[in-house]
């Protein structure tokens, strides 16, 4: 019975190496960019989207996964940081384009994570509202990481959660900043 637990145990753990040795060869067949996109309709003008997205320290209210906001002393060039806390630790955020109310550009400034990139957000007038339009220019260096990605998670999972957490917080009150 010993020997069987063993030969069982074995298979598992040679099948489980096995898995991680064949997502990491199809990792490193990826490329380490890849551009996702998503796109939302709005019912508020843009300046009132821009309060929105700029008011850092109110994602965790609205944005799922994300435990708290750490504003950051600004870059030496004075561009604005911060810095998000989630269930995988945090990420370093800093404004890298920002002409508001309708183009904002963030980049990840941590250099020593396992991805890397940056985010534009273009908010377009359309009647009373506006469309907003999410690219994410990410990077991820290591082929265990980019083949999780693209396998399991899908590269632009991202955006659109964020995209389905700004939905659900703008069709909240207009006066109310916790839904």
């Amino acid at each position: 019975m010993n020997g069987r637990l063993w030969t069982g145990a074995g298979l598992v753990l040679a099948t489980g190496a096995g898995a991680v040795l064949a997502a990491r060869a199809a990792g490193r067949r990826l490329p380490v960019e890849h551009v996702s996109e998503g796109g939302l309709e709005l019912a508020q003008p843009p300046g009132a989207v821009w309060e929105v997205l700029t008011d850092t320290g109110l994602h965790p209210a609205w944005r799922r996964g994300l435990s708290h906001v750490e504003p950051l002393p600004a870059a030496a060039d004075g561009r604005p940081r911060w810095r998000e806390y989630g269930r995988h630790g945090y990420t370093t955020y800093e404004v890298l384009e920002s002409a508001a109310p309708h183009l904002l550009v963030t980049g990840i400034a941590d250099r020593d994570l396992p991805y890397g990139g940056t985010w534009t957000y273009r908010l377009t007038p359309a009647g009373a509202g506006c469309t907003l339009t999410v690219t994410e220019r990410g990077e991820v260096y290591q082929p265990l990481y980019r083949a999780v990605s693209h396998y399991v998670t899908g590269e632009g999972s991202a955006v659109h959660r964020f995209l389905d957490d700004l939905a659900h917080r703008m069709a909240g009150p207009p006066d109310t900043p916790e839904i």
